[in-house]
């Protein structure tokens, strides 16, 4: 696949690729990235993958390898309880917030694409789409910029352990099945207004996701 594009700089778009791919487990914790094989992707020379990769080690998502290219950095236990703590202060939040406006078309939008999800008719990256697009929307409509770019950069830090339970192939359909119910409860709540509730079951959803990820990691490990 050409990941190639003309709209922004090709080092920062090797950059964001490569990065994408670590957060969405596509390059799964503990596994080496090649630099031969990426350059041979992005069409381009090694060296601006060597550069892609410094810039991740920086961000602590890889490590790298002399004479290899650069290993995905491990999900620890201590990590997944570290974000999670940030999502239980800021989520619940915005999520009460959100739950102030009219946001109904939206909301419609949203639950059909769950309902699929729920039905069997949708595969993984659809799924992945809604969880997106449902997060989005708790953060999207905030007028404190500040708040907003908090909760956006914790969500992009959170990805690759939010996904890892669903790329554990023994617990995968459940997963996928328990957090499309959670949607569907907090779109509800979204959908009535309701900021007491939406903000009890952004919160219990995100407890409930941070008991997942350890469960993978456990399951995993063994």
């Amino acid at each position: 696949m050409n990941k190639k594009l003309q709209l922004i700089p090709v080092r920062e778009q090797i950059f964001e690729g490569i990065k994408e791919m670590i957060l969405m487990n596509t390059f799964k914790p503990g596994e080496i990235i090649p630099i031969d094989r990426m350059a041979e992707e992005f069409g381009v020379s090694p060296t601006p993958i060597r550069e892609a990769l410094i810039r991740l080690e920086g961000f602590g998502l890889v490590t790298l390898v002399p004479n290899k290219g650069a290993r995905v950095a491990q999900i620890t236990s201590n990590d997944v309880h570290n974000i999670w703590e940030m999502r239980k202060l800021l989520e619940p939040y915005a999520a009460r917030l959100t739950a102030n406006l009219e946001l109904g078309a939206e909301i419609d939008e949203l639950e059909r694409a769950v309902n699929s999800v729920l039905r069997g008719e949708a595969d993984f990256e659809a799924y992945m789409q809604t969880d997106l697009e449902l997060h989005q929307t708790l953060c999207s409509h905030l007028n404190n910029h500040l708040l907003q770019e908090t909760v956006q950069r914790v969500h992009q830090l959170s990805l690759r352990m939010r996904y890892f339970p669903e790329h554990v192939v023994q617990i995968h359909d459940e997963v996928m099945k328990e957090v499309s119910q959670e949607h569907l409860t907090i779109l509800d709540a979204l959908r009535r207004r309701d900021a007491d509730a939406a903000e009890t079951y952004v919160r219990a959803h995100i407890e409930n996701g941070e008991k997942r990820a350890l469960r993978a990691l456990d399951s995993e490990a063994k």
